[in-house]
């Protein structure tokens, strides 16, 4: 059985969906380059309905599921505030850069259950950030990474074996954030570290040491 494609998305507590445009587009390019059927108009509708729909105020996270018959499925749930710090630690496993799969969200993601698993549990580190075979700096189970170097921020490139999240990709079109290939080392010497994802936006995060 083929893996789901996947898009989370912010649902806001006035129901808008702030990067919505950058979901639909990158679902129907995974879509396209993976072989799955994509009706985006009507995906759109779907989405946007289950939004309206929402009963409980404030904000939620909306996670839609695209089958390779190009079946679609929505779930929805509050999103809860984060605890004021978030930490991070460096992922023991290195990811393998040269998985093609990395650069796509799909249900299959075997290297990341065992940190799935384990965060909840963890609720003041946000995430575990990886390294690639080449000991550079990728991504977080659930996250894109930025270093700030110099006063200026920088997320490595996805050759070095990250998702391209649609909130990285808004920072990189506003010249907020550069790619650039990053090392352990410029994790632990960074002037500061931030995350991103589409549900929590750009925020920032304290190394912890293992």
């Amino acid at each position: 059985m083929s893996p789901e494609l996947i898009e989370t998305i912010l649902v806001t507590g006035t129901r808008d969906m702030p990067l919505l445009g950058r979901h639909l587009v990158r679902l129907a390019s995974s879509a396209q380059d993976l072989g799955y059927r994509c009706d985006e108009m009507l995906v759109e509708t779907q989405v946007r309905a289950a939004a309206q729909a929402l009963r409980e105020a404030g904000p939620h996270r909306l996670r839609l599921l695209l089958e390779r018959n190009g079946q679609c499925t929505i779930q929805t749930a509050p999103l809860l505030p984060l605890p004021l710090v978030q930490e991070i630690l460096i992922a023991p496993e290195p990811l393998d850069a040269s998985e093609p799969l990395l650069r796509y969200k799909t249900t299959h993601r075997p290297w990341y259950t065992q940190t799935i698993e384990w965060l909840p549990s963890h609720p003041h580190i946000f995430d575990l950030v990886y390294l690639n075979q080449r000991g550079e700096l990728c991504e977080g189970s659930r996250s894109n990474v930025y270093v700030k170097k110099n006063g200026r921020w920088y997320t490595p490139p996805v050759e070095s074996g990250c998702l391209p999240g649609v909130q990285r990709a808004a920072l990189l079109e506003a010249g907020e954030a550069h790619e650039r290939v990053l090392s352990a080392h410029d994790l632990r010497e960074a002037e500061a570290i931030r995350l991103s994802n589409a549900l929590r936006g750009w925020f920032d995060v304290v190394l912890r040491d293992a």
